[in-house]
């Protein structure tokens, strides 16, 4: 008989994200991430852990007399959980499979049955003034303002568990450690993480990505479907384990490359990057503009090898590069629900990147289809305009030393004309435009740029400027001219590596 015991955060609305204050919202994941974690150290020798990862626990029971309303009672009376919404069952069946499920739905139905939010708010005297809703409680300030009891709880967790996350996951991997390579502190906000005061090595960082930072989401593809068919919990333990080994290196390698240039790192020496998603099969983090495509491209490098048990595992990810003032919910929620689905929707057996460059006021409203649309890309041009491995890495190998050749006004000319659907009348100076392109290319890079266009579209112009048919001019360019001119300015050179320092 299978005793199962399962653990849940929902409602992560109101434990997350209810604030743009990113102390808040890194405090609140790291709080639950933890919870699960105290929940196993409480309850040892009650509870065997089978799978644990973000806000989710599934344990085995090995006493039996222990109640859920145990656990519960711990999680709501703690003082740093009893903020959030936790939902508990435990569940026996013959049938492990048909176990996890029913304990899956009866915390589904129990998260129906409560509040959306805890009502834990002590002595009230003002609105919370980084939540905004909440009541403020007597005596409690964050920077400066009336504050909430979560908010207080939270933001006081993203200050002392951030060095405590990247401990636990990276402390067991030996002498070669991010800490061993002198990463111990941390970018405190998205301007310190994106902005830089004097150029030093900074020269070669375009002048408007100053400021700017990418948001990078990755959601393994079908990895569901594996913890689904388990019939065991050792077969269902061993692919947590497996997993988790996976990412802690994984982690480890990224943060590794990072320390290892002048370029991931503040003038104070502080590391720019955040993770405020890790668990299960999610993670999302925050680093510099200028960094984002070299990351991608290393992550990708990184999990290309990845498989289990003779199953190859991918990821779908999402990539944003905005303002770092521009209201992280929002980029957080792009990234997540509506570029990396782009991908699941397109091909699930490779790795592959959806990305977006958003200006100071753009805002891509309810359709990203819709977004492209308006830019001259046809319904489905999101489709080519997902990055591989192999088309990032071309793009950044090419694409930085032709910068100085290729006529970018000529190119821009290009693309606003194909965007508006204007060939036909532009046809002449279109054609003047695809020649002096063509004419800037010399005889090796011109090969290597055609090479490229046709990865990205399928084809390749036609240098004849004779020909004045507008059809010879193929739609499909408008999604390589987009590629090329949306990440014109973040298709740059490898960081350049410290002489001392991280493990690249």
């Amino acid at each position: 008989m299978n005793r199962l015991l399962r653990i849940e955060a929902v409602n992560l609305l109101h434990s997350i994200d209810d604030t743009e204050d990113l102390n808040t919202r890194r405090g609140g994941g790291y709080l639950l991430l933890q919870a699960v974690r105290d929940v196993e150290n409480k309850f040892r020798g009650r509870l065997s852990p089978i799978s644990t990862g973000a806000s989710i626990g599934l344990f085995n029971l090995s006493d039996a007399t222990l109640d859920e309303s145990k656990v519960r009672e711990y999680l709501c009376q703690h003082a740093d959980y009893r903020h959030a919404t936790f939902v508990v069952d435990r569940v026996a069946h013959a049938d492990f499979r048909t176990c996890v499920e029913a304990s899956l739905a009866r915390n589904r139905w129990q998260q129906m049955h409560t509040l959306n939010f805890s009502t834990e708010w002590g002595r009230c005297s003002e609105v919370c003034g980084t939540d905004e809703i909440r009541p403020a409680a007597a005596k409690q300030k964050y920077k400066n303002r009336p504050t909430s009891l979560s908010v207080h709880v939270r933001s006081n967790a993203g200050r002392e568990l951030r060095q405590g996350f990247y401990q636990q996951e990276l402390g067991g991997l030996g002498s070669s450690t991010a800490f061993a390579c002198g990463m111990d502190s941390f970018s405190d906000n998205t301007e310190e993480l994106s902005t830089f005061r004097q150029l030093g090595d900074y020269a070669a960082i375009p002048a408007n990505l100053n400021g700017k930072m990418a948001v990078f989401y990755a959601d393994g593809n079908g990895f569901g479907k594996i913890q689904q068919a388990c019939e065991s919990d050792i077969d269902l333990n061993a692919w947590d384990r497996d997993l988790k080994a996976k990412r802690r290196r994984l982690l480890h390698d990224l943060l590794g490359w990072q320390a290892s240039t002048s370029l991931g790192r503040t003038q104070e020496g502080k590391l720019r990057f955040e993770t405020l998603l890790w668990g299960g099969d999610e993670m999302l983090f925050l680093l510099p503009a200028w960094l984002g495509l070299e990351f991608a491209q290393r992550f990708f490098e990184l999990t290309a090898n990845w498989d289990y048990q003779g199953q190859k595992l991918t990821h779908s990810a999402g990539l944003v590069f905005a303002k770092h003032n521009a209201p992280i919910s929002r980029l957080q929620k792009l990234a997540t629900e509506k570029l990396a689905e782009f991908g699941k929707q397109y091909d699930r057996q490779q790795n592959s990147l959806s990305w977006i460059v958003l200006e100071s006021f753009d805002h891509v409203g309810n359709s990203i289809t819709r977004f492209w649309q308006r830019n001259g890309i046809e319904e489905d041009g999101w489709q080519r305009l997902l990055l591989s491995e192999e088309k990032i890495r071309r793009l950044r190998a090419l694409i930085p030393a032709l910068k100085n050749d290729l006529p970018r006004s000529a190119m821009i000319r290009v693309l606003r004309s194909l965007a508006a659907g204007k060939a036909a009348q532009e046809v002449r100076l279109l054609r003047r435009s695809y020649a002096s392109t063509d004419e800037a290319l010399a005889t090796q890079n011109r090969g290597e740029f055609a090479s490229l266009w046709h990865l990205l579209c399928g084809s390749f112009w036609e240098n004849d400027s004779s020909s004045q048919e507008a059809a010879m001019l193929p739609a499909a360019d408008v999604v390589a001219w987009t590629i090329l001119l949306e990440l014109w300015d973040y298709l740059l050179p490898d960081a350049p590596l410290l002489s001392t320092g991280g493990t690249p």
